[in-house]
């Protein structure tokens, strides 16, 4: 069964390799949209004429593309609030990140997941989040009925870099800091999650050995070649492939194991806002909303990558 598959990605090589792999199993995936965010609206727009880029250079320009504001879930909804002149322009002074937001632009990539899914059937579509997880919560509050088409979502939550260890294992991450109530809604959709930790896919990396598996990518005019080229300038010796991962978790879950549990989101505490929180599953008959994977064969990982990504070039 192919599974349609909406990619919501940064800006980041990582990502751009997601994407390239995502287009290379046509049986199994269907990208049928990319929506991007990031840390303010100028790194959102960049990341969706990077995957542009990517999709012309894959011969996929019909897969349509739409950034996002880069603004939380909540600074999106208080720029709304604002009042409008006749234009229908938000005006009167703002505060914060809700300051000068292109109203539209903020809620397009929303609008198209609620379109691209909802003309799916019923439980067929899934969504691998790259970053904050602000675009799937506004669909998801726009339209409650979306989670309905959603087969299911992979976040990766503790997988770019948190600041310290959490409750239960968990810490304050990036993807879930930058926007805690967006993460809240997408864990009480109903939606099944499934969680990449940090410690899970930290060690599936394109370090030297891989790059040098993948080196006949380099220069070429093909979208394989252009992520070799963008992980190759990203400077690091070990570029972090947490969103290859994601991708992988959807072709050969058999590399993979975990644990359902039940998290929440602290999106109060000062210092511990954006912690995902275990909330005690299978205690008092609470059920759990997500799958949190803590096993990974990294080799499996690594080869499926390497492979996917020769294979855009038409060398595997």
């Amino acid at each position: 069964m192919t599974r349609p598959l909406l990619l919501d990605l940064t800006g980041a090589p990582q990502d751009m390799a997601a994407l390239v792999m995502a287009l290379q199993v046509p049986d199994m995936l269907d990208p049928v949209l990319v929506t991007t965010g990031g840390h303010g609206a100028q790194q959102a727009r960049r990341a969706a004429e990077l995957a542009r880029r990517v999709l012309q250079k894959a011969g996929r320009q019909d897969i349509p593309v739409h950034g996002g504001s880069g603004l939380p879930v909540f600074a999106v909804g208080n720029a709304w609030a604002r009042p409008r002149n006749g234009a229908g322009d938000a005006t009167g002074d703002a505060t914060g990140d809700a300051a000068g937001v292109d109203l539209g632009e903020a809620e397009l990539p929303a609008v198209a997941m609620i379109r691209h899914a909802m003309a799916r059937p019923a439980d067929s579509v899934s969504v691998c989040c790259a970053g904050a997880l602000t675009n799937l919560a506004l669909a998801l509050m726009q339209e409650p009925r979306l989670a309905l088409h959603l087969h299911g979502v992979v976040i990766l939550a503790d997988a770019g870099g948190g600041d310290g260890p959490g409750v239960g294992g968990f810490g304050v991450d990036t993807n879930i800091h930058a926007d805690p109530e967006a993460a809240a809604i997408v864990l009480a959709s109903g939606v099944p999650v499934t969680v990449l930790p940090r410690d899970c896919v930290a060690r599936v990396t394109a370090d030297g050995i891989w790059m040098e598996q993948v080196a006949a990518l380099a220069g070429r005019g093909c979208a394989g070649g252009m992520v070799h080229d963008l992980l190759r300038g990203a400077g690091a010796q070990a570029v972090p492939m947490a969103s290859a991962v994601a991708v992988v978790s959807l072709l050969c879950p058999r590399l993979f194991g975990g644990h359902m549990a039940r998290l929440g989101v602290e999106c109060r505490g000062e210092l511990t806002r954006g912690t995902l929180v275990p909330i005690g599953s299978g205690q008092n008959n609470i059920a759990p909303n997500a799958f949190v994977l803590d096993r990974v064969s990294v080799d499996a990982c690594r080869d499926v990558a390497r492979d996917l990504l020769l294979h855009a070039a038409g060398v595997a």
